[in-house]
């Protein structure tokens, strides 16, 4: 299903290239007659996208299943690092694209919906103009998963122990007299609280906007640290290993306060495409300030009941 989903994608991605790049270009210049044609072509064009990027969505789970249950199929792999090393040169580009590219698809996403909510069709151009430059994106996400279900073979690989937990670690063991893992809790919760409260004020201040967006990538950073030096060693019970593909496998609340980090990080970005392009008109600015402040305010309660997740892990792992 990966693959024939992967190459609909692909194909129809391809299709209504020609056809957004003429109603880009030629919108401006139109007279009322040719203004008709290309706003038929529009909706075409607009129906292909949404599902496009639908199926782009669908398969960011459906990729993480699909590869979980190669695992048996792997020499020596234990988890998706293994899997993932079967193939190490698509694989993992691959897994970058399927963090970053959802915030992008979901922000062309959120234009359609403002854009079809309004009398007119004044994102028309701008929404072309985002395919445009998505496309070359899509083009790689789709080819990249089909190439990797087209070339992933059995081969040996060694598993996450022998990579992930051998050699130095990124944070010290003692820094000063404080445990580097208890320092680097106590800077990963510090950062997420004062994310949790810019999401939340952003909702009647426009400049914690900026502040959610200046967070999103050190707290990216020290969540990715936080799962493999501390949540992983502690909630498996296993100080010595490090492994996160060991911890969302075998820890279900892990998938969870994941996915909705992931949401809420991904929203500053989502809301600056929004902003970006989705205030063309008045009517258009009211829909797009209303999607912005319950995206925000869902985020925000993402947030905190992540953080929830891992507190309450946390405690029953130390009792």
């Amino acid at each position: 299903m990966n693959l024939l989903l992967s190459i609909a994608a692909l194909v129809l991605t391809l299709i209504v290239l020609d056809t957004a790049l003429r109603i880009f270009r030629r919108w401006k210049k139109s007279d009322e007659e040719e203004r008709y044609e290309l706003e038929k072509d529009f909706y075409l064009t607009f129906s292909a996208v949404v599902i496009v990027l639908g199926i782009r969505l669908f398969l960011v789970p459906l990729y993480f299943w699909t590869m979980q249950s190669l695992i048996p199929a792997i020499p020596g792999a234990m988890c998706l690092w293994g899997v993932f090393n079967a193939l190490p040169e698509l694989t993992w580009p691959a897994l970058l694209l399927k963090f970053l590219l959802p915030a992008m698809y979901i922000g062309w996403l959120l234009l359609a919906q403002i854009n079809s909510e309004c009398k007119t069709n004044p994102l028309m151009r701008n929404l072309m103009a985002l395919f445009l430059l998505l496309s070359p994106l899509l083009i790689i996400d789709s080819a990249v998963d089909i190439l990797i279900f087209f070339r992933m073979n059995p081969v040996e690989v060694s598993c996450c122990s022998n990579a992930i937990d051998v050699g130095p670690r990124p944070i010290p063991m003692w820094i000063g007299t404080v445990s580097g893992q208890t320092l680097l809790i106590l800077v990963f919760f510090a950062l997420s609280t004062i994310f949790t409260a810019s999401l939340i004020l952003a909702l009647r201040w426009r400049i914690f906007e900026q502040i959610s967006l200046m967070l999103t990538l050190p707290l990216a950073g020290t969540l990715v640290i936080a799962i493999t030096e501390i949540l992983t060693p502690w909630l498996l019970h296993l100080p010595f290993h490090h492994c996160p593909f060991c911890l969302l496998f075998q820890n279900l609340s892990s998938l969870i306060f994941t996915s909705l980090f992931w949401f809420a990080l991904a929203t500053p970005w989502i809301i600056l495409i929004t902003k970006k392009l989705g205030r063309k008109t008045d009517e258009a600015r009211g829909i797009e300030l209303r999607l912005r402040n319950t995206t925000l305010t869902y985020s925000g309660i993402a947030m905190i009941i992540a953080m929830t997740i891992i507190l309450v892990d946390l405690s029953i792992a130390m009792t």
